[in-house]
């Protein structure tokens, strides 16, 4: 696994970063796939090697990308060998993901004095409401999330082929919508037009409602996906989830799919008898 791990060091000079630039996770995959299958031990010390092996093969910002991917990779192996549940491994993946990208975006903006006010300029002349914060906030968020995702699937994917037990993933009419999340979005979109109106409204507090009102409709675009995936299981028509999961990450198209996930809150649409 050192061995795999130093060809994906090499892989990412030879590509010009671009492994570390657009898929810095696929570094916690060998060291994961060591911790499914080895006591905890053993695995620190395969962590480390991997870790002074970056100093032979990286360069300084691959230290920081490989270093927490390394981390990242060895607590979901853990989780897997201990057969933790996937919720507990996706939340502490989400958890060391966003720490990571927070300490990347604070230490690249230190070191080599980025302003990312720059790029938040265009932003902010069409969302005059959303501050420099809460955008960083969301970034590091939607980053997280989706690298979470990508390590989660790809590990179990991995597993299933290697033969080593993981912890079955929930089926799609086994996936339950929660009423206390529509009913919260409701609340949160009060509580924001409200904010926006009250001249007296404190910044802190709007930043926080907008922020926890995006973390909301993300949960929502969630639930949307997971309707339209049993709309394609109950139709028979299991070729059109592609486009049923990809319709949830398409800016404005995904608004239909977020109506969908509160409406599926709210209302239970996906209720049927029987298993599909």
């Amino acid at each position: 696994m050192c061995a795999i791990y130093g060809v994906l060091l090499f892989a990412n000079q030879q590509l010009a970063l671009a492994l570390e630039d657009g898929m810095s996770w696929i570094f916690a995959f060998p060291i994961l796939i060591y911790a499914a299958q080895n006591p905890i031990s053993v695995s620190v010390v395969c962590a480390i090697a991997m870790i002074l092996e970056t100093f032979l093969f990286g360069g300084f910002t691959t230290w920081f990308y490989s270093w927490t991917s390394i981390t990242i990779g060895l607590f979901y192996g853990i989780g897997i060998c201990k057969q933790w549940s996937n919720s507990l491994k996706l939340t502490i993946t989400f958890f060391l993901s966003a720490v990571s990208y927070l300490f990347i975006f604070w230490l690249w903006a230190g070191i080599f004095g980025l302003d990312y006010t720059e790029d938040f300029e265009l932003i902010h002349q069409w969302l005059p409401f959303l501050d420099l914060r809460v955008f960083m906030g969301v970034i590091v968020f939607v980053l997280s999330l989706l690298q979470t995702i990508c390590i989660h699937l790809l590990a179990i994917m991995i597993c299933l082929r290697m033969k080593i037990k993981v912890v079955p993933m929930k089926k799609v009419y086994e996936i339950k919508s929660r009423r206390w999340v529509g009913v919260v979005f409701i609340i949160l979109l009060l509580l924001f037009f409200l904010s926006q109106i009250l001249p007296s409204a404190a910044q802190g507090w709007k930043d926080l409602i907008l922020l926890a009102l995006i973390v909301d409709l993300c949960a929502l675009d969630y639930y949307g996906i997971v309707y339209m995936l049993n709309v394609c299981i109950r139709t028979n028509k299991r070729k059109l989830s592609f486009f049923a999961i990809l319709g949830g990450f398409i800016p404005l198209v995904n608004i239909v799919w977020i109506v969908l996930g509160e409406l599926d809150c709210l209302l239970d649409l996906r209720r049927v008898k029987g298993r599909i």
